[in-house]
């Protein structure tokens, strides 16, 4: 009898350190859980985080320096020989040392038309009376020292736009496939810098703000392609192909900031990436005059927050209740 109570206290002794094991477990689990659910407070960036506007900041002095202003070339040049033909707004001269060097406007640089070349199509070549530099027509162009017809090679890249590969555009249309990488480039190359060129001054009031993952064909190296886009006219405003890191996500929100008309902040809608927190109270905001040892501080405007009143604005704009301007 007494083994059968021994047996039976150390059954439920067993049975007792099991379920304290099992509760104490379940405990920490719970705790856990609740732990992570706790919104983390996210810290406010300055300017010096960006990379970009650090290097901004140390090359402004260099880029503050005045270029002297020239007299129009119209009012140095001799009124002898034969008038200008040829309109040559748009062009400049590519001559660093040139007093006239990227000035495009044609009532004050020096440049007049020197005749054409080319074999398929005549291209019309430049000259600069001030420095006596000759240039092509399609100089800073993606048709730049191309042999091939114009027409050919946009043939070749709208195909390839509407999403032809490049393997099969070899097929189609005969060309290498070095040649036709080198107008893809080249094309794309210009494209982005005309994007920046005309996307200036943007009053935009709401942007998307996203991050696609995609791969290369080797399936050995993943990248992100971040995106900015405004959901009402569905313009791509800004485009950051790179990792996904804090550097990328700065680069993303830079670009945008300079792209913005000055006090335009949107308000700006994400998947709540804490890295977008990060560099948009990076790039929208102030400096501050603050007490104590800190003479200044930044402080990060509030605008862009995507707080439930912002976001009953931007619906009531879209539905067309109000029509006030945005901050």
């Amino acid at each position: 009898m007494m083994t059968d109570a021994c047996w039976r206290v150390l059954l439920l002794g067993l049975i007792l350190v099991w379920w304290t094991w099992a509760w104490c477990r379940r405990w920490r689990r719970q705790s856990r859980t609740a732990s992570a659910q706790l919104t983390r407070l996210l810290k406010p960036r300055t300017p010096d985080a960006c990379p970009l506007c650090r290097q901004q900041a140390a090359t402004a002095p260099a880029l503050l320096s005045p270029h002297p202003p020239v007299p129009p070339w119209s009012t140095i040049k001799s009124r002898r020989g034969a008038p200008k033909r040829i309109d040559t707004q748009g062009f400049a001269c590519p001559n660093r040392s040139c007093p006239y060097y990227h000035i495009t406007d044609a009532q004050i640089h020096a440049l007049v038309a020197d005749g054409a070349h080319g074999r398929c199509e005549r291209i019309q070549t430049f000259r600069c009376q001030a420095c006596g530099v000759t240039f092509s027509a399609r100089r800073n162009t993606p048709l730049y020292r191309l042999k091939t017809a114009s027409h050919r090679i946009v043939e070749v890249l709208s195909a390839l736009a509407e999403g032809l590969s490049i393997a099969a555009a070899v097929r189609v249309f005969g060309h290498r496939h070095a040649t036709i990488t080198t107008w893809l480039t080249r094309a794309g190359e210009h494209s982005a810098t005309l994007h920046d060129r005309y996307l200036r001054n943007l009053v935009l009031p709401h942007l998307q703000l996203d991050e696609l993952r995609t791969r290369l064909r080797n399936r050995a190296h993943t990248l992100w392609l971040w995106v900015a886009r405004d959901p009402i006219s569905k313009l791509m405003v800004g485009l950051h192909l790179g990792s996904r890191t804090q550097d990328a996500a700065h680069r993303l929100i830079h670009d945008l900031h300079q792209k913005l008309a000055p006090g335009c902040i949107p308000v700006f809608t994400s998947d709540g990436l804490n890295q977008y927190c990060y560099a948009l109270t990076a790039h929208f905001g102030q400096w501050v005059m603050g007490g104590g040892r800190r003479l200044r501080r930044w402080q990060a405007a509030a605008a862009w927050w995507g707080s439930r009143t912002s976001c009953a604005a931007l619906r009531a704009q879209r539905c067309g209740q109000h029509s006030s301007g945005w901050a």
